[in-house]
């Protein structure tokens, strides 16, 4: 994956698609209007990305940096591999998730779901389905289905952010694209330290 032309100060690199268009969703929802959204691809492609990207002929313009990932297994692991990955690229990385380093542009990593646990973007979103009636209809079909002896539901998360959007009017496979159409609750308690990290950029 390579760098797109930097067009604003305020540089969100994302992991993958639905994280691109999640986030511009989220960005547009809170009214940031000098923020470009990027996918920098998988997480083997961060390194090589941010060394193109600092090398890009407007890196001058950019005044900030804002790195997002899934923890997958271990947000500690995933923190490590992103500071890592922007000391190569000379950029001086934050101590933890949620925060910006000190260097010129700044640098700040986020890790999903919540810079502490496993888990990813959709983890995340199911934690604003808590509460709702629609969630218990969810769990009563997870477990109809995980009592059957020949069905694995390997992806908990995003399996269950799926069954989430089959409820929603005009069905999407993608959750960044649903964010897009208003189907997830971008003012959810859940999401603060997502508002709180945009907001910092």
């Amino acid at each position: 994956m390579r760098p797109i032309r930097i067009s604003m100060g305020k540089q969100l690199l994302v992991e993958g698609n639905d994280q691109r268009n999640f986030f511009q969703a989220c960005v547009d929802h809170l009214g940031i209007e000098d923020a470009q959204v990027q996918n920098f691809g998988g997480v083997d492609e961060l390194r090589g990305y941010l060394q193109a990207f600092v090398r890009a002929p407007d890196f001058h313009a950019v005044g900030s940096i804002g790195i997002v990932r899934d923890a997958e297994r271990s947000a500690h692991s995933a923190l490590r591999s992103i500071r890592s990955s922007l000391e190569k690229a000379d950029l001086t990385p934050p101590t933890a998730s949620g925060r910006f380093g000190d260097g010129d542009p700044r640098a700040g990593i986020l890790v999903l779901p919540d810079g502490r646990g496993p888990g990813m973007l959709e983890t995340l979103l199911c934690r604003t389905l808590e509460g709702l009636e629609v969630n218990r209809c969810i769990d009563t079909f997870f477990a109809c289905v995980e009592a059957l002896p020949d069905i694995t539901i390997e992806k908990a998360a995003k399996a269950r952010a799926f069954a989430y959007l089959t409820t929603r009017p005009d069905p999407h496979h993608s959750v960044g694209v649903a964010a897009k159409g208003g189907h997830w609750n971008l003012d959810h308690p859940a999401l603060e330290d997502v508002r709180s990290f945009l907001r910092a950029l």
